[in-house]
């Protein structure tokens, strides 16, 4: 097989969807190719430049399952969800990425995607700069979250549920009367929930500040 880096790009996208323990290493990219694991850093200067190389194809992935005719909002919205997506199927790489400039096509492309529909939705420039970069970082933040989430072992994470319901069940209302009164809640809150909420309120906050006027066919 003759490597390149998008040779060895697209088979760490297939490594880091396996979410196995030991994450996207040389040897299980060198296995996955059938080459010696020094072949892979003949093409890469380290392990953090294949991790930005395979953390920028995520984005493009995520912009890619976008679909087309969709007005700013939605395609927004939808975007916002495939980078979750994508980010929790290949969790260790997620996980790792989500606080990172990738500096490739994928980033340029998901903030073109956003820049765009901001505008459409009549900001103004320095106004679609900030809920830009507010967007970026909410959905990052939670992404890169429910990926860390995603690489706990199972035990881990049966574990925590179980402790947080043991913990939270017998506190003293007197002493936490919000915490106890929404215990019964604080569990039927999962991800796609929390994701919706969270972009409700971006849109609640990009609605208060848009210019009506401004706006265009993408609204």
């Amino acid at each position: 097989m003759r490597l390149s880096p998008e040779v060895i790009t697209d088979a760490a996208v297939r490594v880091a969807a396996r979410a196995e323990a030991d994450g996207l290493t040389g040897r299980a990219l060198g296995e996955e190719l059938g080459v010696d694991r020094s072949a892979v850093w003949r093409h890469f200067a380290d392990r953090d430049a294949l991790l930005l190389a395979v953390g920028d194809r995520l984005l493009r992935m995520a912009v890619a399952q976008v679909p087309e005719g969709l007005a700013a909002r939605e395609r927004l919205q939808s975007l916002a969800r495939s980078v979750v997506e994508v980010y929790v199927a290949h969790p260790f790489v997620g996980a790792a990425v989500a606080c990172r400039a990738t500096r490739g096509p994928g980033e340029f492309a998901a903030v073109e995607m956003m820049l765009a529909g901001l505008q459409e939705i009549g900001l103004r420039a320095e106004a679609v700069a900030r809920f830009q970069r507010m967007l970026a970082d909410t959905v990052l933040a939670y992404a890169g979250m429910r990926a860390g989430y995603a690489v706990l072992p199972q035990h881990v994470k049966d574990g925590d549920e179980q402790a947080r319901a043991a913990t939270y069940a017998p506190l003293s209302p007197e002493r936490y009367p919000a915490l106890t009164a929404h215990v019964p809640y604080l569990a039927k809150q999962d991800g796609d929930r929390v994701l919706d909420a969270l972009l409700e309120a971006f849109w609640l906050a990009v609605e208060a500040t848009a210019d009506p006027t401004r706006r265009n066919s993408g609204r």
